[in-house]
């Protein structure tokens, strides 16, 4: 028993534990907005600005975030969990999850009177999963980029995790 009395922090009751991480993720837009081709428009968009969380080492935390595009709606889910080792690496195992649902067929009376603001927006189908990805990374100090393609509109991830030890 004795041996074991170290596994167990005396702060283990409080929110934060002996070592605490703060996890975040962003979501950019690369390249002009999908539909787009003009070059006027910004290069780069943020989609979903820096979400950030202070948790204890090792506890998975899900981000998540929707964007409608011409086609559809589009759903981001990023699934993180980090881990902290000796020389101030810290370790990232991520998932990335983007599905999307696409517009439902209308005609074009539905369509005209969405677009006069007298109709419903159109609805959407059942979501279908783009792009999954995994990966566990070490960073130290700087953000790991993951960069996905859809439908000609290229997106980057970042997943970024700080030591916050005293």
């Amino acid at each position: 028993m004795a041996a074991n009395s170290l596994a167990t922090p005396i702060t283990a009751e409080l929110t934060q534990d002996l070592w605490p991480v703060e996890l975040g993720v962003e979501i950019v837009a690369v390249g002009p907005p999908l539909g787009e081709t003009s070059s006027s428009r910004a290069l780069a968009s943020t989609l979903m600005p820096t979400r950030s969380v202070t948790v204890p080492d090792g506890r998975r935390v899900s981000f998540s975030h929707a964007v409608w595009t011409p086609r559809g709606r589009r759903a981001f889910t990023v699934d993180v969990a980090a881990h902290q080792h000796p020389r101030g690496e810290i370790e990232i195992e991520w998932d990335l999850l983007v599905e999307d649902a696409p517009y439902e067929t209308v005609s074009v009376g539905e369509y005209l009177l969405h677009r006069l603001r007298f109709g419903p927006r159109p609805g959407v189908e059942d979501e279908r999963v783009r792009v999954s990805r995994a990966d566990i990374v070490t960073t130290r100090g700087r953000p790991h980029l993951e960069t996905v393609e859809i439908d000609g509109q290229k997106y980057e991830i970042r997943v970024f995790a700080l030591s916050v030890r005293g």
